[in-house]
This record gives structure tokens, sequence and C-alpha cells, in this order.
């Protein structure tokens, strides 16, 4: 731990642990990886589970009664839940055999090609289904939908981006952002860790926008990270942090077996606090991920960074913090049942100070599970995700530190655990509620620290 000359009330401590920001937004490298494209299809086997069988069952049905036009309905959608998005093309195409203008059905076919990325059959129904006598403006605003979605699936060039608005109660204040990702190094090192020993609200808003350039067999990944959060009351723990990162994506491959899929990439990072430059940062690192059966992944990435620290009001000495830091981690997502995962991460970080005092090692455990609930349509809300989640986090010092105790060596233990949950409330927005209790312990009482976070906020995913 590190505590440069603080004033009263106030710690930095804990440099082995750093924050991933927001939803679906990290600043520093996430240790679960970009998942390779995994479009359901039949081109494999299909797994053997309820919705397979419910989909065979059906099929059996449907062999008795093929002009069964409810039937043929649900089995399509059963096949589609059970991965066999050709069988289910199949039980809709026979519907035109029945009836070339068949209501909805050549939407519904768009849908399916163009989720096997036959982007022109997809389009060649498209525009049959604008042709069908006595077309509706409902039906025409759903072919433009689908069409704007084809046309952007089908692009080179892709732009996706999501952004969480809300508002934070935290029993003791720190500058950490709201709804962080605990792993062991990355950037802002020291934010989780500055407090002011009082209660206060803040609002904030965090969001990245993505770029992809798919140029066959590999793709260019871009993202730009944002976060800025303003407290009510206390204006030294204003926090701003920008982050870009940039680098290939491409699958590697024994022969014909697919490895791992595999990133490279730079970064930068910019931290304002209390309005005045406090961080910045660059650095290189590597992702990579691989799916081992349909209900277990893996994912791993390896991460260097070089950080400059500037002295701030909340952080008087930060300047003597400036470092080079090595992080790696692991993870596995289990598929327990149907829409639930269970998951399990771990990263390990080494800080070794340009100044020598000060450098450490962090180590967090993470594990969640998250079940999704499909609500009952009259709600015309959902679906529901929760999300319980625990860590354990450990950080210690290489050695003293003077400014502390010339004689201690600090270290630090930490408890996290809590529940995210969001509810949609349309295709692209989703509430959100996160609640979580964090228990610090130290041989340095300085850095003791227990908080409650409460935060309330609106997910927007476009």
């Amino acid at each position: 731990m590190r505590c440069p000359s603080l004033g009263q009330g106030e710690r930095v401590a804990g440099r082995g642990v750093s924050l991933a920001v927001g939803v679906a937004l990290a600043i520093g490298a996430s240790v679960s990886g970009a998942a390779a494209d995994s479009s359901p299809s039949a081109a494999g086997p299909i797994p053997d589970t309820a919705e397979s069988r419910e989909a065979d069952a059906l099929f059996e049905e449907l062999l008795k009664d093929p002009k069964n036009v409810g039937l043929t309905f649900r089995y399509a959608e059963a096949a589609v839940k059970a991965g066999n998005i050709e069988a289910a093309i199949s039980s809709l195409e026979r519907l035109l055999l029945l009836d070339r203008n068949f209501p909805g059905v050549k939407v519904e076919l768009a849908e399916l090609y163009a989720r096997l990325h036959s982007y022109d059959m997809a389009r060649s129904y498209l525009d049959q289904a604008e042709q069908e006598p006595d077309v509706d403006d409902k039906a025409r605003a759903r072919i433009t939908a689908v069409r704007d979605e084809i046309e952007n699936a089908s692009s080179a060039s892709k732009f996706t981006s999501n952004l969480l608005v809300g508002i934070r109660y935290q029993s003791d204040a720190s500058a950490e952002p709201a709804g962080s990702d605990i792993i062991a190094g990355g950037v802002p090192q020291t934010l989780s860790t500055i407090f002011i020993n009082k209660p206060a609200w803040d609002t904030f808003l965090t969001g990245n926008v993505q770029h992809t350039y798919d140029f066959g067999d590999v793709k260019l990944e871009s993202n730009a990270l944002a976060y800025y959060s303003k407290s009510i009351g206390h204006s030294a723990l204003d926090l701003a942090a920008l982050e870009i990162n940039s680098g290939p994506r491409f699958d590697v491959t024994a022969g014909d077996t697919r490895l791992v899929s595999a990133r490279p990439y730079i970064l930068g990072d910019e931290v304002l606090l209390g309005e005045s430059q406090f961080l910045h940062s660059v650095g290189t690192g590597l992702s990579v991920d691989r799916s081992i059966n349909p209900s277990l992944s893996s994912a791993g990435f390896y991460e260097f960074r070089s950080e400059w620290f500037s002295n701030v009001a909340l952080s008087p000495g930060a300047a003597a913090m400036n470092a080079n830091v090595h992080s790696f981690g692991a993870a596995l997502t289990y598929r327990v049942v149907e829409d639930g995962d269970l998951g399990f991460q771990v990263s390990y970080a080494l800080t070794d100070d340009f100044a020598s005092v000060g450098s450490n090692k962090g180590l967090v455990f993470h594990l969640s599970y998250s079940q999704l609930f499909q609500l009952p349509s009259h709600l015309a809300v959902g679906p529901l995700s929760v999300s319980p989640l625990l860590y354990r986090i450990y950080s210690r010092n290489d050695g003293p530190d003077p400014a502390v105790d010339p004689t201690m060596v600090p270290a630090t233990n930490e408890w996290r655990y809590g529940l995210t949950s969001k509810l949609g409330l349309t295709d692209n927005i989703a509430a959100n509620l996160h609640v979580v209790r964090q228990i610090t312990t130290s041989n340095v009482p300085a850095n003791r620290e227990r908080d409650t976070q409460i935060i309330l906020g609106l997910v927007l995913a476009y």
C-alpha cells in the first residue's frame, strides 16, 4: 500500500486494485474478452438440450400433420431456440408452398437467413414481402427495420454503442466509478481507495463506442471508453476518464482446428480527478478467448501499462506513484441452466514503482452468476437479468512505506458482495439497479474501510 501525505480523513491505498468501468465498458483489459461470431446454425451437431428435445417432439407431430400452420410456427420457434436455424427456415418455406403470400413468413425468413449471414437471400425475401398484397404500415416498418439491420450486419464497417446514466449513493464516498468491475491491474489504479470518510451522492454517465472493420480473416476493433461523474457537495471527487484502444482480432488455428480468438492491442488513458489531471498511461496487451464446448467458454489476457500521476487535492503526493504495471488473468463461463451462467475469473498484477516505494502485488478472485428471466408478455417489460457477485481482493506491498511506518509492510484484504439487476423496458433501454457492500481490513488503520453503494440508472444500447 502507499499513503503519500494525505489530508486528515483521506487515504490512498491498494495499488494492486483497479477498476473496469460501467456496463459493457472497461477501462483496462477485459478478462472475458470479445467472443468470436457465435450465430447459431446447424453446421455442427445440435446439443442434446431441453430445447432440442422439444423441437424433435414437435417435428414428429409435424410429420403427421404437415399442413398444420400453427404447429409449423411452433416448430420453427423451437428449432431456433435449439440453434437449428436451417430447420426453422425449411419449415417456414414449406408454408410458402401452401400460400406464396403467407402473412409475415417472408420477413421471418429474411431475419433467419440474416442470422446465417446469407444476406442476399434475406434481401430477396424482404423485396418479396414488400410486394405482398395488403401490406400495411406496420409491416412496412418492420421490413424497413430488418433491412437496416441486414445492411448494418453485412457492412464491413460497423459501429455499436451503449450508455449508462444514473445516480449513486455511497455510505463512504470514494472516487471509484459507479458500477465498476474490479480486476487486478488496469486504470485507474487508486480510484477505488480514495475516500473522504463521508456519505455522498453523485450523478454519472459512462459509455463506449466500438468500431469494427472486417477485412475477411482479420477484424480491426477500436474502442473509445468514457466515464464522468459529478459528486454532490464534494467537487474533489468529480471524475472524468477516457480510454482508447485498438487492435486486430483473428483466429489462431492448427490445421482445421480453431484454437483461440486473439486480439493484440495498444491503448492510452487520461483520468481527471477534482477537475485536475490525475493520471495518464499508455500500454499494450493481448486478449484471447475460446469456446471449449457449447456450455463452457474460457478467456485470458496479459497487459502492460506505464503510468504517470499528478498531484491532486485528495492525493497531494500522487506524483510519487509513477509505475509500470504488468497484469494478467483468466476466466471461465459455464452455462448451468437455460439463460443461467456461472462465471469465475482471477487476475494478478505486479506494480513496479519508478521510485521503488509502494511497489506491490494484487490478486483478485471474482465469482458471479447471471440468470435471465423471461417475463409474461402482458407485463410489456422484460427480460429481467439478476446477477449476484462476490469478490475477494488481496494487496501486498513489496516493502515498508516510510510515509506510513518504516517497519511495517502494508497489507490489505477486501470482501465485496452484491447484486446487479437489469429490466428491459424497450429493445434498446433497460433499468439498472446495483447494490454492493465493501469490507476492507488492513494492518494500516487508515486503510480499513466499510462502504455500501446503491446505484440506479438506465442503460441505452444501440
